[in-house]
């Protein structure tokens, strides 16, 4: 179904209930037929996952993946994770100049509903509007200081430690409480002899990375394509302290949609995503598996686990000659594909 989301922000502009502004942000930022020619020349559009940059890019709108500077007003598109939003409103609310209105908007399906009466209890609304499914309401940077809770809202957000990793990661990032299963499945099969120049494909906040750098003193290079800017951000955290000689290097890209012309890796691990929203999308897998194929040296080794109910095992064999199935544990499989064909089959 459309994400009629987008509509209902920018709601009250369309109702006379605000004023069009001459600047304004747009943070969580995505593409939609709600923002036309009009908006496109005043927003700037800040989104830190990589697809959907790409995406408001290529639509011609001014993306950067972090807000700087003030605006007279700013737009912000709710996420399902409440202490991402809570942040999010709280940096908007540091974006504005004096007297500028900030309008937040979310689907009902995610709580907004719930946040918005929040937020109304803390700050104050100047205005609400339920509408597509979604709850709009906005408020004005009125007065001196800002709100107490604003402070407790951004410290809340910030990069924490996950289970006893000795890592960290921040709210909105996935698995940010704690080491997913799948992870914890690979690198318990991880064969002995990983060496050599080393990249992982969807490296979230670094734990395999951290796992690898660890474990393997024959690592000499150890690179990281992660779509999420934020998440990217927490692996060069965690990664550039450990006690490694390994060169890291950090990579905000979207692997799914094709890797670079790079040195070939001698290993490649990887936990792709596997879903698309709510919806399991085995095409994601499929392309992470294609971009492991094109930037691994021909004898060279990829690791990979998957959901144990995804068909992977073919399109490994189509660009693999030996593919191995390791293990079959806790609801995954993971998978030992080495001697890449020079061709597609």
């Amino acid at each position: 179904m459309h994400d009629l989301t987008p509509h209902a922000l920018v709601l009250p502009f369309e109702r006379g209930l605000l004023d069009f502004p001459d600047r304004a942000f747009l943070m969580r930022a995505q593409p939609s037929d709600a923002f036309g020619a009009d908006w496109r020349q005043v927003l700037t559009c800040e989104q830190s996952f990589r697809p959907a940059f790409d995406a408001l890019a290529a639509a011609g709108f001014n993306a950067v993946p972090r807000l700087e500077g003030t605006f007279p007003a700013g737009l912000l598109l709710l996420t399902k994770h409440k202490a991402e939003n809570r942040a999010n409103l709280a940096r908007a609310w540091g974006l504005l100049e004096p007297g500028g209105v900030l309008v937040a908007c979310g689907a009902n399906a995610i709580g907004a509903a719930s946040f918005e009466r929040e937020v109304g209890k803390e700050m104050g609304l100047a205005g609400t509007l339920s509408k597509h499914q979604a709850r709009t309401f906005w408020l004005s940077r009125t007065g001196g200081e800002p709100p107490p809770v604003l402070a407790q809202w951004l410290a809340a957000a910030r990069p924490r430690p996950v289970g006893d990793s000795g890592l960290l990661a921040r709210a909105g990032c996935f698995s940010p409480d704690h080491v997913d299963t799948g992870s914890k499945v690979l690198v318990e099969c991880l064969p002995e002899n990983v060496a050599g120049r080393v990249a992982d494909l969807g490296a979230g906040w670094g734990y395999l990375g951290a796992e690898i750098l660890g474990r393997f003193a024959a690592v000499s290079e150890l690179d990281n394509y992660e779509a999420e800017a934020l998440a990217l951000d927490d692996a060069r955290s965690n990664l550039d302290r450990l006690p490694h000689g390994a060169h890291r290097n950090y990579h905000w890209l979207d692997v799914a949609g094709g890797m670079p012309e790079v040195q070939p890796y001698d290993w490649i691990v990887s936990n792709p995503p596997f879903h698309e929203g709510a919806k399991a999308d085995p095409a994601i897998g499929r392309a992470f598996i294609a971009a492991a194929w094109k930037a691994i040296r021909r004898r060279g080794k990829f690791v990979m686990v998957a959901n144990q109910h995804l068909p992977y095992e073919a399109e490994l064999r189509k660009r693999f000659r030996d593919v191995q199935l390791l293990t079959v544990r806790e609801g995954f499989k993971v998978y030992l594909a080495s001697n890449r064909h020079d061709v597609v089959r």
